[in-house]
Protein backbone atom coordinates (compact mmCIF):
# COMPACT_ATOMS: atom_id res chain seq x y z
CA UNK A 1 0.00 0.00 0.00
CA UNK A 2 1.20 3.25 -0.78
CA UNK A 3 0.76 6.59 1.18
CA UNK A 4 -1.90 7.48 -1.66
CA UNK A 5 -3.86 4.68 -1.36
CA UNK A 6 -4.19 5.04 2.40
CA UNK A 7 -5.18 8.96 1.49
CA UNK A 8 -7.53 8.03 -1.17
CA UNK A 9 -9.37 5.21 0.47
CA UNK A 10 -9.70 7.84 4.17
CA UNK A 11 -11.82 10.07 1.27
CA UNK A 12 -13.80 7.27 0.01
CA UNK A 13 -14.31 6.13 3.70
CA UNK A 14 -15.86 9.54 4.53
CA UNK A 15 -17.67 9.89 1.54
CA UNK A 16 -19.28 6.49 2.00
CA UNK A 17 -19.53 5.86 5.57
CA UNK A 18 -19.39 9.69 6.96
CA UNK A 19 -16.34 8.91 8.44
CA UNK A 20 -12.56 8.21 8.09
CA UNK A 21 -10.51 4.93 8.36
CA UNK A 22 -9.50 4.24 11.91
CA UNK A 23 -6.18 3.68 10.90
CA UNK A 24 -5.88 7.71 10.28
CA UNK A 25 -8.35 8.39 13.37
CA UNK A 26 -5.73 6.40 15.55
CA UNK A 27 -2.90 9.12 14.06
CA UNK A 28 -4.76 11.60 15.83
CA UNK A 29 -4.09 9.75 19.98
CA UNK A 30 -1.05 11.23 22.00
CA UNK A 31 -1.25 7.51 23.07
CA UNK A 32 -0.99 6.04 19.73
CA UNK A 33 2.74 6.03 18.30
CA UNK A 34 3.50 6.54 14.84
CA UNK A 35 6.64 6.25 12.75
CA UNK A 36 7.94 5.66 9.15
CA UNK A 37 9.85 2.14 8.01
CA UNK A 38 12.56 1.35 5.63
CA UNK A 39 11.04 -1.85 3.57
CA UNK A 40 14.24 -2.47 1.48
CA UNK A 41 15.59 -6.48 0.76
CA UNK A 42 18.74 -7.19 1.01
CA UNK A 43 19.40 -7.35 -2.72
CA UNK A 44 17.40 -3.74 -3.63
CA UNK A 45 15.82 -0.53 -2.46
CA UNK A 46 12.52 -2.33 -3.98
CA UNK A 47 11.18 -5.21 -1.82
CA UNK A 48 8.67 -7.54 -3.19
CA UNK A 49 6.17 -9.16 -0.21
CA UNK A 50 8.59 -12.37 1.02
CA UNK A 51 11.50 -10.36 1.82
CA UNK A 52 9.39 -7.88 2.75
CA UNK A 53 7.96 -10.65 5.47
CA UNK A 54 11.03 -12.21 5.87
CA UNK A 55 12.75 -8.95 7.52
CA UNK A 56 10.05 -8.93 9.90
CA UNK A 57 9.63 -12.49 10.42
CA UNK A 58 13.59 -13.56 11.01
CA UNK A 59 15.25 -9.74 11.48
CA UNK A 60 17.23 -10.74 8.55
CA UNK A 61 17.15 -9.01 5.39
CA UNK A 62 17.14 -11.64 2.67
CA UNK A 63 17.08 -11.59 -1.46
CA UNK A 64 13.43 -10.73 -3.42
CA UNK A 65 11.52 -13.78 -4.04
CA UNK A 66 12.99 -15.82 -0.80
CA UNK A 67 11.29 -16.65 2.17
CA UNK A 68 13.96 -16.61 5.72
CA UNK A 69 16.62 -18.05 3.63
CA UNK A 70 20.07 -16.25 2.98
CA UNK A 71 22.01 -16.17 -0.31
CA UNK A 72 24.08 -19.00 1.13
CA UNK A 73 21.12 -20.93 1.35
CA UNK A 74 21.09 -20.80 5.39
CA UNK A 75 17.08 -21.18 6.52
CA UNK A 76 16.78 -18.39 9.44
CA UNK A 77 14.35 -19.40 12.58
CA UNK A 78 11.40 -17.59 11.61
CA UNK A 79 9.38 -15.82 14.19
CA UNK A 80 6.65 -17.97 14.52
CA UNK A 81 8.74 -21.18 15.39
CA UNK A 82 10.48 -19.00 18.37
CA UNK A 83 7.31 -17.98 19.57
CA UNK A 84 5.98 -21.48 19.59
CA UNK A 85 8.78 -22.89 22.25
CA UNK A 86 7.70 -20.35 24.08
CA UNK A 87 4.32 -22.00 24.29
CA UNK A 88 2.07 -18.55 22.31
CA UNK A 89 -0.63 -19.44 19.60
CA UNK A 90 -0.13 -18.60 16.53
CA UNK A 91 -2.58 -17.66 14.00
CA UNK A 92 -1.99 -15.83 10.02
CA UNK A 93 -5.15 -14.46 8.52
CA UNK A 94 -5.00 -12.84 4.72
CA UNK A 95 -7.32 -12.48 2.02
CA UNK A 96 -4.54 -14.10 -0.47
CA UNK A 97 -3.72 -17.56 -0.31
CA UNK A 98 -2.33 -19.09 3.05
CA UNK A 99 0.81 -20.03 1.47
CA UNK A 100 1.59 -16.36 -0.15
CA UNK A 101 4.42 -14.34 0.18
CA UNK A 102 3.42 -12.03 3.66
CA UNK A 103 1.72 -15.06 5.71
CA UNK A 104 4.84 -17.37 5.06
CA UNK A 105 7.23 -14.85 5.73
CA UNK A 106 6.28 -15.33 9.35
CA UNK A 107 6.62 -18.93 9.67
CA UNK A 108 8.18 -20.67 6.93
CA UNK A 109 11.45 -21.05 4.82
CA UNK A 110 11.78 -21.33 0.96
CA UNK A 111 13.88 -20.25 -1.41
CA UNK A 112 11.19 -19.52 -3.40
CA UNK A 113 8.03 -17.81 -2.52
CA UNK A 114 6.33 -19.15 -5.29
CA UNK A 115 6.62 -22.71 -3.58
CA UNK A 116 3.27 -23.03 -1.97
CA UNK A 117 3.17 -26.71 -2.09
CA UNK A 118 6.32 -27.06 0.41
CA UNK A 119 4.77 -23.67 2.60
CA UNK A 120 1.90 -25.49 3.43
CA UNK A 121 3.51 -28.68 4.82
CA UNK A 122 5.55 -26.38 6.56
CA UNK A 123 2.18 -24.93 8.14
CA UNK A 124 1.00 -28.55 9.08
CA UNK A 125 4.72 -29.91 10.45
CA UNK A 126 5.43 -26.63 12.58
CA UNK A 127 1.72 -26.78 13.82
CA UNK A 128 0.34 -22.84 12.95
CA UNK A 129 -2.70 -22.77 15.54
CA UNK A 130 -5.05 -20.98 13.24
CA UNK A 131 -4.54 -20.48 9.58
CA UNK A 132 -7.58 -18.69 7.35
CA UNK A 133 -7.33 -17.66 3.67
CA UNK A 134 -7.62 -18.90 -0.04
CA UNK A 135 -5.04 -21.24 -1.59
CA UNK A 136 -7.54 -24.56 -1.49
CA UNK A 137 -4.83 -25.89 -4.37
CA UNK A 138 -1.81 -26.22 -2.50
CA UNK A 139 -4.08 -28.92 0.08
CA UNK A 140 -5.73 -30.57 -2.50
CA UNK A 141 -4.17 -34.25 -3.61
CA UNK A 142 -5.28 -33.86 -7.54
CA UNK A 143 -3.77 -30.22 -7.46
CA UNK A 144 -0.39 -31.10 -5.84
CA UNK A 145 2.38 -32.59 -7.80
CA UNK A 146 2.87 -34.93 -5.16
CA UNK A 147 -0.36 -35.97 -4.58
CA UNK A 148 -0.29 -35.28 -0.94
CA UNK A 149 -3.87 -35.19 0.62
CA UNK A 150 -3.32 -32.14 2.84
CA UNK A 151 -6.59 -31.21 4.02
CA UNK A 152 -7.10 -35.15 5.28
CA UNK A 153 -3.70 -34.77 6.99
CA UNK A 154 -4.04 -31.80 8.69
CA UNK A 155 -7.50 -33.47 9.90
CA UNK A 156 -5.84 -36.21 10.87
CA UNK A 157 -3.39 -33.67 12.50
CA UNK A 158 -6.44 -32.39 14.67
CA UNK A 159 -7.38 -29.31 12.67
CA UNK A 160 -10.77 -28.15 11.59
CA UNK A 161 -10.74 -27.83 7.85
CA UNK A 162 -13.51 -25.14 6.11
CA UNK A 163 -13.77 -24.17 3.03
CA UNK A 164 -17.02 -22.42 3.75
CA UNK A 165 -18.65 -18.74 5.39
CA UNK A 166 -20.75 -20.68 7.31
CA UNK A 167 -18.41 -23.69 8.41
CA UNK A 168 -15.83 -21.06 9.80
CA UNK A 169 -18.66 -18.97 11.42
CA UNK A 170 -19.76 -22.31 13.65
CA UNK A 171 -16.91 -23.77 14.14
CA UNK A 172 -15.40 -24.37 17.70
CA UNK A 173 -12.39 -23.17 19.04
CA UNK A 174 -11.57 -26.65 20.50
CA UNK A 175 -9.28 -28.40 17.63
CA UNK A 176 -6.56 -25.90 15.94
CA UNK A 177 -8.30 -24.46 12.44
CA UNK A 178 -7.40 -24.64 8.57
CA UNK A 179 -9.71 -22.40 6.64
CA UNK A 180 -9.34 -22.18 2.79
CA UNK A 181 -12.18 -20.13 1.55
CA UNK A 182 -10.91 -20.61 -2.70
CA UNK A 183 -9.09 -22.36 -5.22
CA UNK A 184 -6.26 -19.17 -4.97
CA UNK A 185 -6.96 -15.82 -3.62
CA UNK A 186 -10.08 -14.71 -2.20
CA UNK A 187 -12.11 -12.34 -4.48
CA UNK A 188 -11.57 -8.90 -4.60
CA UNK A 189 -14.18 -6.96 -2.08
CA UNK A 190 -15.97 -5.23 -4.90
CA UNK A 191 -16.82 -8.51 -6.51
CA UNK A 192 -17.56 -10.03 -3.39
CA UNK A 193 -19.60 -7.58 -2.52
CA UNK A 194 -22.23 -8.00 -5.67
CA UNK A 195 -22.18 -11.47 -5.77
CA UNK A 196 -24.76 -14.19 -3.29
CA UNK A 197 -22.72 -16.72 -4.23
CA UNK A 198 -18.74 -15.50 -3.49
CA UNK A 199 -20.74 -13.92 -0.01
CA UNK A 200 -21.75 -17.50 0.93
CA UNK A 201 -19.09 -19.34 -0.12
CA UNK A 202 -15.84 -16.88 1.03
CA UNK A 203 -15.93 -14.38 4.73
CA UNK A 204 -15.40 -11.17 5.04
CA UNK A 205 -11.86 -10.33 6.42
CA UNK A 206 -13.04 -8.84 9.16
CA UNK A 207 -15.16 -12.29 9.75
CA UNK A 208 -12.04 -14.06 9.74
CA UNK A 209 -10.21 -11.80 12.09
CA UNK A 210 -13.40 -11.77 14.79
CA UNK A 211 -13.20 -15.46 14.49
CA UNK A 212 -9.09 -16.03 15.09
CA UNK A 213 -9.47 -13.52 17.55
CA UNK A 214 -12.23 -15.78 19.34
CA UNK A 215 -9.83 -18.73 18.88
CA UNK A 216 -6.35 -16.75 19.94
CA UNK A 217 -7.67 -14.57 22.71
CA UNK A 218 -8.86 -17.87 25.20
CA UNK A 219 -5.08 -18.25 25.44
CA UNK A 220 -2.60 -16.07 27.68
CA UNK A 221 -0.17 -15.02 25.00
CA UNK A 222 -0.62 -15.07 20.97
CA UNK A 223 0.59 -13.55 17.92
CA UNK A 224 -1.44 -12.88 14.90
CA UNK A 225 -1.39 -11.48 11.42
CA UNK A 226 -3.93 -10.09 9.76
CA UNK A 227 -2.79 -9.01 5.80
CA UNK A 228 -5.57 -7.43 3.38
CA UNK A 229 -3.29 -8.90 0.59
CA UNK A 230 -5.40 -8.12 -2.27
CA UNK A 231 -4.66 -4.43 -1.73
CA UNK A 232 -1.32 -5.24 -3.63
CA UNK A 233 -2.88 -7.40 -5.85
CA UNK A 234 -4.97 -4.50 -7.35
CA UNK A 235 -2.52 -2.05 -7.04
CA UNK A 236 -0.28 -4.15 -9.27
CA UNK A 237 -3.21 -3.77 -11.65
CA UNK A 238 -3.77 0.18 -11.05
CA UNK A 239 -7.09 -0.42 -10.60
CA UNK A 240 -8.26 2.37 -7.81
CA UNK A 241 -11.85 0.86 -6.97
CA UNK A 242 -11.28 -2.78 -5.71
CA UNK A 243 -7.70 -1.25 -4.28
CA UNK A 244 -9.65 1.13 -2.17
CA UNK A 245 -12.18 -1.64 -1.59
CA UNK A 246 -10.24 -3.72 -0.22
CA UNK A 247 -8.69 -1.12 1.96
CA UNK A 248 -12.18 0.06 3.43
CA UNK A 249 -12.44 -4.21 4.35
CA UNK A 250 -9.04 -3.79 6.19
CA UNK A 251 -10.50 -0.96 8.04
CA UNK A 252 -13.56 -3.20 9.34
CA UNK A 253 -10.93 -5.92 9.85
CA UNK A 254 -8.74 -3.28 12.02
CA UNK A 255 -12.34 -2.10 13.68
CA UNK A 256 -12.38 -5.31 14.80
CA UNK A 257 -8.99 -5.57 16.64
CA UNK A 258 -9.13 -2.50 18.09
CA UNK A 259 -12.67 -3.53 19.73
CA UNK A 260 -10.41 -6.64 20.96
CA UNK A 261 -7.68 -4.58 22.36
CA UNK A 262 -10.65 -2.33 24.01
CA UNK A 263 -11.37 -5.73 25.99
CA UNK A 264 -8.17 -6.91 26.75
CA UNK A 265 -5.85 -3.81 27.01
CA UNK A 266 -2.29 -5.36 27.39
CA UNK A 267 -2.45 -6.46 23.48
CA UNK A 268 -0.15 -4.99 21.01
CA UNK A 269 -1.32 -3.67 17.69
CA UNK A 270 1.09 -2.81 15.09
CA UNK A 271 -0.38 -1.58 11.81
CA UNK A 272 1.86 -1.33 8.63
CA UNK A 273 2.21 -1.69 4.63
CA UNK A 274 5.02 -4.32 3.72
CA UNK A 275 5.97 -1.68 0.98
CA UNK A 276 4.39 1.27 -1.79
CA UNK A 277 2.87 0.05 -4.74
CA UNK A 278 1.84 2.00 -8.03
CA UNK A 279 2.43 5.35 -6.25
CA UNK A 280 -0.99 6.12 -6.73
CA UNK A 281 -3.01 9.99 -6.38
CA UNK A 282 -6.09 11.70 -6.54
CA UNK A 283 -4.49 13.81 -9.19
CA UNK A 284 -5.46 17.70 -9.69
CA UNK A 285 -8.31 18.02 -12.32
CA UNK A 286 -10.61 20.97 -14.15
CA UNK A 287 -10.22 24.59 -13.99
CA UNK A 288 -8.56 25.58 -10.32
CA UNK A 289 -8.92 21.60 -9.59
CA UNK A 290 -12.38 22.34 -9.18
CA UNK A 291 -13.34 18.68 -10.31
CA UNK A 292 -10.98 16.65 -8.70
CA UNK A 293 -13.43 16.09 -5.81
CA UNK A 294 -17.01 15.66 -8.21
CA UNK A 295 -14.40 12.87 -10.04
CA UNK A 296 -13.33 11.16 -7.29
CA UNK A 297 -17.06 10.34 -5.75
CA UNK A 298 -16.93 8.57 -9.17
CA UNK A 299 -15.13 5.86 -7.91
CA UNK A 300 -18.06 4.67 -5.69
CA UNK A 301 -19.97 4.05 -8.87
CA UNK A 302 -17.92 1.14 -10.25
CA UNK A 303 -19.33 -1.92 -9.20
CA UNK A 304 -16.90 -4.48 -10.44
CA UNK A 305 -12.74 -5.20 -10.26
CA UNK A 306 -10.61 -4.50 -13.51
CA UNK A 307 -10.21 -8.69 -13.37
CA UNK A 308 -13.78 -8.53 -13.96
CA UNK A 309 -13.83 -6.55 -16.57
CA UNK A 310 -11.40 -7.92 -18.64
CA UNK A 311 -13.16 -11.16 -18.18
CA UNK A 312 -16.07 -9.74 -19.82
CA UNK A 313 -14.04 -7.82 -22.31
CA UNK A 314 -11.75 -11.02 -23.16
CA UNK A 315 -15.35 -13.72 -23.59
CA UNK A 316 -16.22 -14.22 -27.13
CA UNK A 317 -19.70 -13.21 -28.09
CA UNK A 318 -21.17 -16.72 -30.01
CA UNK A 319 -21.63 -14.16 -32.89
CA UNK A 320 -17.67 -13.83 -33.11
CA UNK A 321 -17.31 -17.74 -32.72
CA UNK A 322 -19.45 -18.17 -35.67
CA UNK A 323 -17.84 -15.75 -37.89
CA UNK A 324 -14.34 -17.52 -37.29
CA UNK A 325 -15.85 -20.35 -38.08
CA UNK A 326 -17.30 -19.22 -41.10
CA UNK A 327 -13.87 -17.68 -42.20
CA UNK A 328 -11.97 -21.16 -41.80
CA UNK A 329 -11.67 -24.36 -43.44
CA UNK A 330 -12.72 -26.71 -40.76
CA UNK A 331 -9.00 -28.50 -39.35
CA UNK A 332 -7.00 -25.84 -40.87
CA UNK A 333 -3.45 -24.76 -39.63
CA UNK A 334 -5.29 -20.87 -39.41
CA UNK A 335 -8.56 -22.25 -37.59
CA UNK A 336 -6.58 -23.87 -34.76
CA UNK A 337 -4.73 -20.57 -34.16
CA UNK A 338 -7.99 -18.18 -34.50
CA UNK A 339 -9.63 -20.46 -31.99
CA UNK A 340 -6.11 -19.82 -29.60
CA UNK A 341 -5.93 -16.12 -29.83
CA UNK A 342 -7.43 -13.84 -27.70
CA UNK A 343 -10.74 -12.34 -28.63
CA UNK A 344 -10.39 -8.54 -29.35
CA UNK A 345 -13.30 -6.60 -28.84
CA UNK A 346 -14.41 -3.68 -31.13
CA UNK A 347 -14.56 0.12 -30.04
CA UNK A 348 -18.30 -0.19 -29.29
CA UNK A 349 -18.06 -3.23 -27.45
CA UNK A 350 -15.29 -1.58 -25.24
CA UNK A 351 -17.24 1.50 -24.43
CA UNK A 352 -20.48 -0.79 -23.53
CA UNK A 353 -18.99 -3.02 -21.10
CA UNK A 354 -17.05 -0.44 -18.85
CA UNK A 355 -19.41 1.97 -18.97
CA UNK A 356 -21.90 -0.90 -17.64
CA UNK A 357 -19.13 -1.56 -15.19
CA UNK A 358 -17.84 1.98 -13.99
CA UNK A 359 -20.60 4.76 -15.24
CA UNK A 360 -17.99 6.01 -17.78
CA UNK A 361 -19.26 6.64 -20.87
CA UNK A 362 -15.37 6.22 -22.95
CA UNK A 363 -14.97 8.56 -25.90
CA UNK A 364 -14.04 6.61 -28.92
CA UNK A 365 -10.51 7.83 -29.53
CA UNK A 366 -9.81 7.11 -25.75
CA UNK A 367 -11.63 3.45 -26.16
CA UNK A 368 -9.59 2.94 -29.94
CA UNK A 369 -6.78 3.51 -27.79
CA UNK A 370 -7.16 1.12 -25.35
CA UNK A 371 -8.16 -1.25 -28.10
CA UNK A 372 -5.04 -1.31 -29.35
CA UNK A 373 -3.22 -2.53 -26.70
CA UNK A 374 -6.31 -4.87 -25.85
CA UNK A 375 -4.54 -6.41 -29.01
CA UNK A 376 -1.23 -6.47 -28.36
CA UNK A 377 -0.32 -3.49 -30.57
CA UNK A 378 -0.09 -0.69 -27.79
CA UNK A 379 2.69 1.22 -26.78
CA UNK A 380 4.07 3.36 -24.00
CA UNK A 381 7.09 5.18 -23.39
CA UNK A 382 7.26 4.25 -19.95
CA UNK A 383 7.96 0.31 -20.39
CA UNK A 384 6.20 -0.55 -16.80
CA UNK A 385 2.93 1.00 -17.82
CA UNK A 386 3.28 -1.19 -21.09
CA UNK A 387 0.03 -3.48 -20.48
CA UNK A 388 -3.76 -3.92 -21.08
CA UNK A 389 -4.70 -3.50 -17.27
CA UNK A 390 -2.20 -1.08 -16.20
CA UNK A 391 -3.73 0.93 -19.28
CA UNK A 392 -7.30 0.33 -18.24
CA UNK A 393 -6.21 2.04 -14.86
CA UNK A 394 -4.87 5.00 -16.81
CA UNK A 395 -8.37 4.77 -18.92
CA UNK A 396 -10.40 4.85 -15.74
CA UNK A 397 -8.45 8.15 -14.25
CA UNK A 398 -9.78 10.35 -16.77
CA UNK A 399 -13.30 9.43 -14.83
CA UNK A 400 -12.68 9.30 -11.28
CA UNK A 401 -9.42 11.51 -10.95
CA UNK A 402 -7.07 8.44 -9.73
CA UNK A 403 -3.73 8.53 -11.46
CA UNK A 404 -0.80 5.88 -10.88
CA UNK A 405 2.78 5.93 -11.59
CA UNK A 406 3.24 2.55 -12.63
CA UNK A 407 2.09 -1.18 -11.72
CA UNK A 408 5.19 -2.64 -9.65
CA UNK A 409 6.44 -1.55 -6.30
CA UNK A 410 7.74 0.94 -4.88
CA UNK A 411 10.66 1.82 -2.76
CA UNK A 412 8.69 4.01 -0.31
CA UNK A 413 9.16 4.36 3.35
CA UNK A 414 5.58 2.92 5.14
CA UNK A 415 3.98 4.16 7.71
CA UNK A 416 3.67 2.47 11.24
CA UNK A 417 1.34 2.96 13.86
CA UNK A 418 1.23 1.32 17.19
CA UNK A 419 -1.06 1.40 20.51
CA UNK A 420 -1.00 -0.87 23.31
CA UNK A 421 2.26 -1.91 25.63
CA UNK A 422 5.71 -1.45 23.78
CA UNK A 423 4.23 1.21 21.22
CA UNK A 424 6.53 3.50 21.65
CA UNK A 425 9.17 1.06 20.15
CA UNK A 426 7.76 1.74 17.24
CA UNK A 427 7.91 5.65 16.88
CA UNK A 428 10.05 7.70 14.78
CA UNK A 429 12.42 6.17 11.75
CA UNK A 430 12.77 1.85 12.05
CA UNK A 431 14.24 -0.17 9.66
CA UNK A 432 12.12 -3.41 8.88
CA UNK A 433 14.72 -6.10 11.14
CA UNK A 434 13.65 -3.87 14.03
CA UNK A 435 10.34 -5.31 14.07
CA UNK A 436 11.46 -9.18 14.44
CA UNK A 437 13.72 -7.73 17.72
CA UNK A 438 11.17 -5.90 19.42
CA UNK A 439 8.59 -8.70 19.09
CA UNK A 440 11.23 -11.26 20.45
CA UNK A 441 12.22 -8.86 23.23
CA UNK A 442 8.98 -7.98 24.24
CA UNK A 443 8.08 -11.67 24.80
CA UNK A 444 11.90 -12.33 26.87
CA UNK A 445 13.07 -14.25 23.51
CA UNK A 446 16.80 -14.01 23.30
CA UNK A 447 17.69 -14.92 19.97
CA UNK A 448 19.11 -13.20 16.80
CA UNK A 449 19.27 -14.87 13.21
CA UNK A 450 22.73 -14.37 11.31
CA UNK A 451 22.62 -11.36 8.60
CA UNK A 452 24.65 -10.79 5.66
CA UNK A 453 25.93 -7.60 3.94
CA UNK A 454 23.50 -5.58 1.80
CA UNK A 455 24.33 -6.29 -1.88
CA UNK A 456 23.56 -4.38 -5.26
CA UNK A 457 22.11 -7.61 -7.20
CA UNK A 458 22.17 -10.95 -7.02
CA UNK A 459 20.10 -14.40 -8.19
CA UNK A 460 16.43 -13.92 -9.33
CA UNK A 461 15.77 -11.29 -12.16
CA UNK A 462 12.56 -9.34 -10.71
CA UNK A 463 10.28 -10.42 -12.59
CA UNK A 464 10.86 -13.79 -11.79
CA UNK A 465 10.11 -12.82 -7.37
CA UNK A 466 6.61 -12.22 -8.20
CA UNK A 467 3.99 -13.55 -10.88
CA UNK A 468 2.09 -10.68 -11.06
CA UNK A 469 -0.21 -11.81 -13.97
CA UNK A 470 -1.39 -14.18 -11.61
CA UNK A 471 -3.54 -11.07 -10.42
CA UNK A 472 -4.91 -10.07 -13.74
CA UNK A 473 -6.73 -13.28 -13.79
CA UNK A 474 -7.35 -14.29 -10.56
Amino acid sequence: MSLGTLTAADYLSHQLRQRGLHWIELCRRSSVANGFMNMRSLNSMVTDSSAASSSWGSGSRVVNGALNQLPSGKNLTPLYSLFAQQGWKRGLVTTTEITHATPAGFAANADSRDNGSAIAVQYLERKVDVLLGGGQKFFTASKRSDKRDLKAEFATAGYRVMETAEELSSASTDPRWLGIFSDSHLPYTIDWMSSPSLQAQVPELSTMTRRALEWLGRHEHFILQVEGGRVDHAAHNCDAPAALRDMLAFDDALAVVLEFQREHPDTLIVITSDHGNGNPGVNASGTRYAQSSTMFRRVAEVKASFVEIMRQLRQRPPSAAALVAEDQKPGSTSDAESARKEYVPGVPEIQGIIQQATGYKVPERRARLFREFLAKQGATVYDLMNSEMVQLGQLLANHIAVGWAGGAHTADYVPVTALGPGAERFAGFLQNTDVFRHYTQMAGIDFRNPEEPLISAVGRESSETENVREYVIA
